[in-house]
């Protein structure tokens, strides 16, 4: 998401702490809109914003946005496109046709557009949109189906959105079907187009009468078939793919591709884009500063992925940073935090339009990264009293008071687990929802807040450089 970028790392000074929160009051179960701009301010005034660039101003994202989708539908036109077509703009999407209606999602496409350097880049972005509009059809058997079938390896985020992305009312409702892979990705099913992908769920899979693993075995060993190639070393022990179709990350999912690269201690990797699969070992320093350099280049691009590591264990993937004083823990962390960030600043967006459609009164508070004057880093959230909360899961907690004004410090700071621990039915889970959130009902109490008065350089991990 490009406009999140600038925002992504901030620096804090000192925030003095004192005295004792006021009496906790009973929630607003609906919040104004002076409550919700109030919170808002208060997320960000915690955090000076560092920028290597000013954003575009609220006038000119509009703008930009408006000329792409007009370019787009002349693209359309131009393309052959006569049926009608509906633009959406809340969930930035085209709907095409009526009967058998096609659905074309825009965002990654106007990404390209924004990165293209040159006018015949740009006008390559809006031929390949043109060309994706109509989805691959669905077989009517299984048979017809199961040379088409792909694994498709994204983001845990990409699939977990689908429901709000469809309008659907519950989680549980998700139109796609999938399977976690280490925690933050997942692997879904898909037939392959001539030029696009048609993720498929539990209504396809149904009329077909198969199982989701089922049909995913078929899918695995036709992407098996097409990764003969080997990987492309880059130095000893440390490999990238060497293919170009759009399923380079998937392969990762394929074990024997994986261990084609011989690395130091046990396959590490990143899938930070749908075309670039990096391997390394856990114990190569080298290879893993270099691919974490790789990742990071790669994350901030247009159709990135996830820049978060897995390491290849007999149980399966599981999540994977180096030693704190490896030089390439530093970059790994980057690569974390802004996943996250990328990832809750959409999720964001989307739940606060989802419940203003269900005339649900929430404030889902932002998930801010941040560094201290050495470097240091951790995510923040803030749990401001008066409002009925969806906090993300965020390392520090920032309890704000609005009693004590715009500028008033917080009346308490501390670390995530410290608050879960002693926080009971104030914070509960809310199912269904990834990246995970909690509902923060009422406010802690006086002797809770009395405890977690810190300074927010004590709530650094140890060790951190």
């Amino acid at each position: 998401m490009t406009a999140l970028l600038p925002r992504v790392w901030a620096l804090v000074g000192a925030l003095a702490l004192s005295g004792c929160a006021s009496p906790s009051r009973a929630v607003k179960e609906t919040p104004t809109p002076e409550q919700v701009e109030q919170a808002r301010r208060a997320e960000a005034q915690l955090a000076e914003h560092v920028e290597e660039q000013a954003p575009p101003s609220d006038d000119e994202a509009t703008q930009r946005r408006s000329e792409f989708v007009q370019r787009a539908l002349a693209a359309l036109r131009e393309a052959g496109e006569q049926r009608d077509i509906r633009y959406d703009e809340e969930n930035f999407l085209f709907e095409i046709g009526d009967q058998d209606k096609s659905t074309l999602l825009l965002s990654d496409f106007f990404d390209e557009y924004l990165d293209a350097s040159s006018p015949d880049e740009r006008q390559d972005v809006l031929r390949r949109l043109a060309h994706v509009r109509f989805n691959p059809a669905v077989p009517e058997s299984f048979s017809v189906a199961r040379p088409k079938l792909v694994p498709v390896v994204r983001g845990r985020a990409f699939f977990e959105k689908m429901w709000l992305l469809m309008g659907r009312s519950d989680p549980r409702q998700a139109p796609v079907s999938f399977k976690v892979l280490g925690g933050f990705l997942a692997v879904g099913l898909a037939l392959d187009g001539s030029d696009t992908l048609r993720y498929l769920g539990p209504e396809e899979l149904g009329r077909w009468g198969v199982s989701f693993s089922q049909a995913l075995s078929v899918a695995e060993e036709n992407l098996r078939q097409r990764s003969a190639d080997p990987l492309e070393p880059l130095a000893p022990g440390t490999c990238q793919s060497s293919w170009d179709d759009t399923h380079a990350a998937s392969r990762l999912i394929l074990e024997e591709v994986i261990r084609r690269c011989p690395v130091k201690g046990t396959p590490v990797v990143l899938a930070p884009h749908r075309d670039l699969l990096l391997i390394t070992g856990s114990e190569d320093e080298d290879g893993l500063r270099r691919v974490g350099e790789l990742a990071l280049r790669a994350v901030l691009t247009p159709r990135s992925l996830d820049g978060r590591a897995l390491r290849l264990t007999p149980g399966g993937w599981v999540p994977f940073m180096p030693e704190r004083l490896s030089e390439a823990w530093a970059d790994f962390r980057k690569l974390q935090l802004f996943t996250q960030a990328r990832d809750y600043d959409e999720q964001l967006q989307r739940l606060e339009k989802h419940y203003q459609r269900k005339g649900e009164d929430y404030f889902v508070a932002a998930f801010t990264p941040y560094q201290d004057e050495r470097g240091r880093s951790i995510s923040y959230a803030v749990w401001q009293k008066g409002l009925t909360t969806l906090l993300p899961r965020s390392e520090v907690i920032f309890f704000m008071d609005p009693a004590r004004g715009e500028r008033g410090p917080p009346v308490g700071i501390a670390r995530w687990e410290e608050v879960a621990k002693a926080a009971g039915d104030l914070l509960v889970r809310v199912p269904g929802i990834y990246p995970e959130r909690y509902l923060a009902r009422g406010f802690p109490s006086e002797e809770q807040l009395s405890g977690w008065q810190n300074d927010p350089g004590d709530l650094f991990e140890e060790g951190e450089p």
